[in-house]
């Protein structure tokens, strides 16, 4: 009973001692900091945009007639729309959350769209998860375009979840690789021509880490040069383009580099912050050779952009690359965005090759290269440009080969 009695009381003491003590800082400062960065960014944002709130006082008056809470609550809606896209400190509130993120080790951080939730994977990459997807409308229709009569290579580019290599935390399936099957032997089954990057990287041995960017989803721009070297070679022995007729255009030798430190952060370091992964060098590279291009841009406007000179003047966005800001998409400093449809005449080569691309964003700095090598380079995105009218447009512009590759 005596017994009982005194550990009765030791733990009491215990549980009292316990309680006495304060809480870790840590456990406080970050949720403090936290919420004072969420009052400034909420004044900030009422500042910022305290015109725009006294327009829509006006608009409202003059406009809804209900009582005035249902005034308030249209107000509310009008004001929010526009703010919310144009949060004070925005980036500043999502680098605190990734920094609370690593200091916690986490591993998985949700975004608001789930698909673009950031998996940090064993080797410290950022990733996005790929879920089951159906085939491409331009693969499942591939045998219709190859009836045209235009010598066609699918190009599967490298994953960035490595199959055997990149992990994630065990309750997260990724399907990249199934996704991928499923797409060859369709191409296959039509009967098209197909070049597995991902089998090419591994008989070269290139390096893995340094296949992509740790904070983007993009190959890097060492590894589309490569990629389209493979593809230029590729293409050759398949159809005879003589794309490297010249070698020295996809000759790694008589391009420059040019590398900027800790100076990029990608479409997953950017929606987490760079204290979560890091931030990545970008290099550059252009040919140190004459060039002289000249290059149409579509816009999703119908509105046609002109640029002609050198590589560096018609291919390059020189804007981002001189940004000092790393939130700025360097990879995108290839033909500068994506677009509907992209052309590149190259006027040092005559009678070369003519190639129709069929992309997304991996191709931008995969067909700046290309365009070094042949005659003429065409660029088409399917995620801005009409698929039905795809056929019409290849027998139009007859490429003497279709290349179709897709992240």
């Amino acid at each position: 009973m005596t017994d009982n009695n005194a550990a009765a009381a030791a733990a009491a003491n215990t549980a009292e001692n316990t309680a006495a003590q304060p809480r870790p800082r840590r456990r406080v400062f970050l949720p403090v900091t936290f919420l004072l960065i969420l009052a400034v960014m909420f004044a900030g944002t009422f500042v910022l945009h305290f015109p725009t709130f006294r327009s829509e006082i006006g608009w409202v008056r003059a406009n809804v007639a209900g009582s005035l809470p249902e005034q308030a609550e249209a107000l509310v809606d009008r004001w929010t729309a526009d703010a919310a896209s144009n949060i004070f400190l925005q980036e500043r509130l999502v680098e605190l959350d990734g920094l609370a993120a690593r200091f916690y080790d986490k591993h998985f951080v949700r975004d608001t769209e789930y698909s673009y939730s950031v998996i940090k994977d064993n080797h410290g990459w950022l990733q996005f998860i790929t879920f089951p997807a159906q085939l491409r409308e331009v693969v499942a229709d591939i045998a219709a375009y190859k009836a045209l009569g235009v010598p066609i290579l699918y190009v599967q580019p490298p994953t960035k979840y490595i199959d055997g290599y990149t992990e994630f935390p065990p309750t997260l399936h990724d399907q990249t690789a199934a996704n991928a099957a499923n797409t060859k032997q369709a191409v296959l089954d039509a009967g098209v021509a197909y070049l597995d990057l991902r089998e090419a990287a591994e008989a070269d041995e290139l390096d893995k880490e340094k296949l992509f960017y740790r904070t983007d989803h993009h190959w890097r721009v060492e590894t589309a040069f490569w990629a389209a070297q493979q593809t230029a070679a590729e293409l050759d022995e398949l159809f005879g383009l003589g794309l490297l007729a010249d070698p020295a255009y996809l000759d790694e030798a008589n391009w420059r580099q040019t590398t900027w430190r800790q100076n990029f952060l990608g479409s997953q370091g950017r929606r987490v912050g760079r204290f979560y992964g890091g931030l990545d060098d970008f290099t550059l590279l252009e040919p140190d050779f004459a060039t002289a291009f000249s290059v149409r841009l579509w816009q999703q406007t119908g509105e046609v952009t002109e640029k002609d000179g050198s590589f560096a003047d018609a291919l390059l966005e020189q804007s981002m690359l001189t940004d000092p800001d790393v939130y700025t998409n360097r990879y995108g400093a290839y033909w500068g965005a994506d677009y509907p449809l992209a052309t590149a005449d190259n006027l040092n080569i005559e009678d070369g090759p003519t190639l129709l691309i069929i992309k997304d964003s991996y191709a931008l700095p995969f067909g700046a290269f290309l365009a070094a090598a042949a005659d003429k380079i065409y660029m088409v995105d399917l995620r801005y440009f009409d698929i039905n009218n795809l056929s019409s447009y290849i027998t139009e512009i007859a490429p003497d080969a279709v290349i179709i590759m897709y992240s």
